[in-house]
């Protein structure tokens, strides 16, 4: 599905718009021929020098970050996206436990790289975005891509077939767990949450929005590939400090945020007003009361999505169109080939192509999550209404027992605790 939007993205609007780019004062556009024209060299690259391989990414949001992350899923290298905020010693060990054979790195990240080609024991090639060292291979790759042969064939076979999608990403979780897990991810999984969300979230080819949730947490990554495969501009925003800004630059229509950014975003909307903004959609974590609230007062409407990073970021998301269920996870997803359940125990569970295919070298920990017959559990207790609305109600991990043997989960208390007057912010914890 990707593959083939993307095709039809070039053939039918080769001059769109596929990214906007500030520079200075102005807006500038980066058209879907440049951006797949870029991603057709990046894959012969990447075939010629790093077949097959495990690439990592470390850097901003940029057009850079993802024509090369599309790249490695053409090309059929498994890609690892990695957190900026992550120490050099720390970087190597994911690299090492990853058995990565390249990374490509930002401008921004170049010193941090540095340190990490200095500390790494094992060979890895590093690449930058616009180094004179990258641009030679780039402009090899367009030598040898300028007939477009790459989109006009089939997109290159990946694992045995069908029944056995071969891992395309490794990328660390970061829930509750202590020691971040790489749950490894199929193209099939990524494709399955476009799918839901798409029909879900109507959007027109040539709106526009923003490319601001970080692409290395699973659901920055599966908004843009959401998003491009609908044909929206996307302006890059690689700080989300100016997120206002930029949602007024490039005239957003419509934005995916976490709780944190919901409530900047809003604050500064009461003071300047909403531009073009029409809807958001918030997940990540229970947007609060007050925020919806807010948002709703100022004429943009809000919804919410659930998933994990090991659910490809699907499980619910509340449709456009459809009565607002404030409170809720949004509806179960309803896509073939993807099933949800609530087990006895009241957690939710869900089966389907958009599951990891397990924890990379974590055999032990599949086991506890993932059963034999591809139920996940989510560690998240919950309920599914009669219309399929999704309802949180705590983490399985966190239940508090009173001494009568009664459970309460934290987040039930917290939830009422926010709704009182004065109180910004409540965390329950059972002694």
């Amino acid at each position: 599905m990707i593959v083939e939007a993307f095709k039809k993205m070039r053939e039918e609007r080769p001059a769109a718009a596929a990214f906007l780019v500030s520079s200075g004062d102005r807006s500038v556009p980066i058209s879907w021929r440049q951006f797949t024209d870029d991603i057709a060299a990046v894959v012969w690259v990447i075939e010629n020098y790093a077949p097959r391989g495990r690439v990592a990414l470390l850097g901003e949001n940029s057009c850079e970050w993802i024509t090369a992350h599309a790249a490695c899923l053409l090309a059929g290298a498994c890609v690892i996206p990695l957190d900026v905020n992550l120490s050099a010693a720390e970087i190597c060990e994911r690299l090492e436990f990853v058995g990565a054979n390249a990374l490509i790195h930002s401008s921004l990240y170049a010193d941090k790289a540095k340190e990490v080609r200095r500390r790494i024991r094992r060979r890895v090639t590093f690449a930058g975005f616009g180094t004179l060292k990258t641009d030679v291979f780039i402009l090899r790759g367009r030598e040898h891509t300028r007939d477009g042969g790459l989109w006009k064939g089939d997109a290159p076979p990946r694992g045995e077939g069908a029944a056995s999608p071969a891992t395309a990403m490794i990328v660390f979780t970061s829930g509750t767990t202590t020691v971040p897990r790489g749950a490894e991810l199929t193209v099939e999984g990524l494709e399955a949450c476009v799918e839901a969300w798409g029909e879900a979230l109507p959007m027109a080819a040539g709106s526009q929005s923003l490319m601001l949730l970080p692409l290395y947490h699973i659901f920055g990554l599966a908004a843009t590939y959401l998003m491009l495969v609908r044909g929206v501009a996307l302006g890059v925003c690689p700080d989300f400090r100016r997120i206002y800004d930029a949602t007024v630059r490039f005239r957003a229509q419509f934005a995916f945020l976490v709780p944190a950014l919901a409530d900047i975003l809003v604050a500064k909307c009461e003071q300047r007003g909403v531009g073009d903004l029409l809807w958001v959609v918030v997940g990540g974590a229970p947007v609060s009361p007050r925020t919806r609230m807010r948002f709703e007062t100022l004429g943009v409407a809000v919804r919410t999505a659930y998933g994990l990073t090991e659910t490809t970021a699907l499980y619910s998301i509340a449709p456009l169109g459809a009565p607002a269920r404030p409170g809720s996870a949004g509806r179960a997803v309803a896509l073939p080939g993807v099933e949800v359940k609530v087990s006895p125990g009241r957690e939710l569970m869900i089966r389907g192509r958009n599951v990891l295919r397990g924890y990379y070298r974590a055999e032990e920990k599949t086991a506890e999550v993932l059963s034999a017959d591809g139920w996940f559990r989510t560690g998240d207790i919950g309920r599914i209404d009669d219309d399929g609305y999704v309802w949180i109600e705590g983490r399985a991990s966190r239940t508090i027992v009173l001494s009568s043997g009664k459970k309460i989960a934290p987040e039930e208390l917290e939830e009422k605790l926010l709704l009182c007057p004065g109180v910004l912010e409540a965390v329950v914890s059972g002694e």
